[in-house]
Parts: C-alpha cells; structure tokens; sequence
C-alpha cells in the first residue's frame, strides 16, 4: 500500500491527535477524524467550558474522541437509512502520533482484503473557532461497490 497517494507532504510529520472507529456489519470501514495536535487542546477547551494546563489526558481525551464518536454515528446512521444496512462501529481509539504513523495503523485493518483502498476525505471547517477537523473514510473497494447500487 502505497500512503504517499494519500498523504500531503506537509501533513507525513505533523502530529496530529486522532480518534479512529473501526464500522462492521453489512458494511466494513474505517474512520479515522483527526486534526493537528495543538488544536486539539482548543477543542478539548471549548468542549469542556475551561482551560486546560500541560498535556491532555482523561476528560479532554475522552471528549475528543466523544466528537469523533458522534461524526461516526452520523455518517452511519445516514448510510443505514439511506440504504438499510446494519453498520455498528467500535470503541473509539484515541491517539498522538505522526500523521503517517496513524495511517500505517489504519490500513493494517485492511491488509488482509486488498492490495487496494478507497479512501473519502471530509474536512469540517469551525467559522468561529477557526478549528478544523478532518475525517478519512476508509473502505476496500469490494465494501464501495455495495453503496454504489
């Protein structure tokens, strides 16, 4: 698998903070939110109501990958109306890590399928916190056909 198609050169070794869900049933796929390391502080801020002093850790985390549980939930409770699939999703894993280094976790839960990813970016713009986070939706290509009929 090549991630160099799916990584900008700018972002191999930003360190970003990520939440990764993994989505089984009739429909497998992987959704990796993630955004840069320093703005995850500010996000953990404005969902907590407080500041935040040193290194994030338990309610700040935790609320971090609450968010990136409920963008999940969204896309699959709309593919499962839209389609009536059975999708249920994972725990979600939170992590600190070279972009690249998240990834190369990621596609390790494909490996076995395909040689091959599909792979769907969507970037959520904050107008007032200026915060932006971004999601890979992440299928093999035999997964993409069956939302494709």
């Amino acid at each position: 698998m090549n991630l160099d198609v799916i990584i900008q050169d700018l972002e191999e070794m930003n360190v970003m903070s990520a939440v990764y869900i993994k989505c089984v049933g009739d429909i497998h796929m992987g959704v990796l939110s993630y955004l840069p390391e320093p703005e995850s502080k500010i996000l953990a801020e404005k969902l907590l109501g407080k500041p935040i002093s040193g290194e994030l850790a338990g309610l700040a985390t935790s609320s971090i990958s609450e968010i990136g549980n409920i963008l999940t939930a969204s896309l699959i409770n709309a593919i499962s109306f839209g389609t009536g699939y059975k999708i249920c999703s994972s725990v979600p894993g939170y992590a600190v890590e070279f972009f690249r280094t998240l990834l190369e976790a990621v596609v390790s839960d494909f490996e076995n399928k395909s040689d091959s990813l599909i792979v769907s970016t969507v970037e959520l713009h904050g107008i007032n916190s200026g915060l932006h986070i971004q999601m890979l939706l992440i299928q093999d290509p035999s997964e993409i056909k069956k939302l494709l009929i």
